[in-house]
């Protein structure tokens, strides 16, 4: 079976935390620092006195002043994707999935670094559709590797997938870790 390898996207191969927190700023929302990482349907709605178009409508126009970001900004690289680009010439099927939209997502990854967009496999995916297009990927399993712990656990609790839990560690550190929990 070949190695397989899927990387989540926001603070495993790039470094958006910034660049969100901006995008929210300039619609007049501060994003809490609990609540990184979770879908803005579970947290936005609450700021806007429950109402929920409200909230899409202040999502929407964050989107928007994120892509307006990206377009000027250039996203900072973090060592998950020199891994990617690593493990990729040693032969390994690498993809990326994440629960950004398809349009950030691609913008993010051309300020990044263009070639990484050949990598991006899904977006738009809760924690249910992460695991759905870790089975489509690969049904035999791989590694997973995602910034947030508890997330990448719902991610492949149950499944034949392996965690790998990015908390900062060196490009090198990365690909030993993920070679020795894909090798277990």
């Amino acid at each position: 079976m070949s190695a397989v390898v899927v990387f989540d996207i926001d603070g495993v191969l790039v470094d958006t935390r910034e660049i969100v927190r901006r995008a929210y700023a300039e619609v007049g929302v501060e994003l809490p620092d609990h609540l990184w990482g979770t879908t803005w349907r579970n947290w936005l709605p609450p700021l806007c006195g429950g109402d929920l178009l409200r909230a899409q409508v202040v999502h929407d126009r964050k989107t928007r002043s994120h892509l307006d970001l990206l377009s000027r900004t250039r996203v900072t690289t973090l060592a998950g994707a020199e891994a990617a680009r690593e493990l990729h010439s040693r032969g390994w099927t690498v993809k990326f999935i994440t629960s950004g939209t398809r349009e950030v997502v691609q913008r993010t990854l051309h300020s990044a670094d263009p070639s990484l967009n050949g990598f991006l496999a899904g977006t738009d995916l809760d924690s249910t559709g992460k695991r759905k297009a870790l089975e489509e990927i690969s049904p035999a399993g791989g590694v997973y590797v995602d910034d947030n712990y508890d997330l990448g656990v719902k991610v492949t609790g149950g499944s034949t997938w392996k965690l790998v839990h990015f908390h900062g560690q060196a490009e090198t550190e990365l690909i030993k870790e993920i070679g020795a929990v894909w090798m277990s």
